[in-house]
């Protein structure tokens, strides 16, 4: 399921023309993205931040990050009309991405995705949640592995992540460029091919 979302955000993405004419230009598909899946049975109705830290080397104009977020129901399908807004800023040679929104009164789960289009090397650090427990007032939840510092074999401990293989990424923990603690999450990818998409008028 998580999946079929990604795959129907990127499509979306891919397709949209500022400018609303016929133009054909090259885009990356994904190439990799996994998720940190937030409990939300008890944060019904409360406002909520979610951010995590990028550092990005692409290796083109076209190679990028994304980061988005979105509320789940009982069945596990998304819910519709569940939009969240995405804020950055700077914090020293980091983008920090900040999801905001509010819990749906139906919301069983929350998902934040990153992921990866195109070529570079991308680093994920520093994730962090913070709920609106009353107005102005705001309450740091923890997260299981929120800097990717637990002692585990697996390094995406406490994440959901892409179960397609490819030969054009790597992913590995890094000690030398790190926001905090002793590790960030390093993303490599090679020779990822861009695709051509068409957009057309309305």
């Amino acid at each position: 399921m998580k999946k079929i979302v990604c795959i129907f955000f990127a499509c979306v993405c891919a397709f949209v023309s500022p400018a609303q004419t016929p133009a054909a230009w090259f885009h990356y598909a994904e190439e990799f993205h996994f998720v940190k899946e937030v409990p939300a049975t008890s944060m019904q109705g409360k406002n909520f931040r979610y951010e995590i830290a990028v550092k990005s080397n692409p290796s083109d104009s076209l190679s990028k990050v994304r980061i988005h977020g979105i509320g789940v129901g009982s069945s596990g399908e998304p819910l519709t009309g569940n939009e969240f807004t995405i804020e950055t800023r700077e914090e020293q040679d980091w983008t920090v991405y900040t999801v905001v929104g509010t819990v749906r009164a139906d919301a069983q789960q929350l998902w934040f995705y990153a992921s990866v289009n195109g070529n570079g090397n991308f680093y994920f650090d520093d994730i962090s949640f913070y709920l609106e427990e009353s107005p102005g007032k705001w309450k740091q939840l923890t997260l299981f592995n929120p800097s990717f510092e637990e002692k585990q074999a697996d390094i995406f401990a406490g994440y959901q992540v892409n179960k397609r293989r490819s030969a054009t990424v790597q992913t590995m923990l890094s000690a030398e460029v790190v926001k905090t603690g002793h590790h960030s999450l390093l993303v490599k990818t090679r020779g990822a091919a861009p695709a051509m998409a068409t957009a057309l008028s309305e």
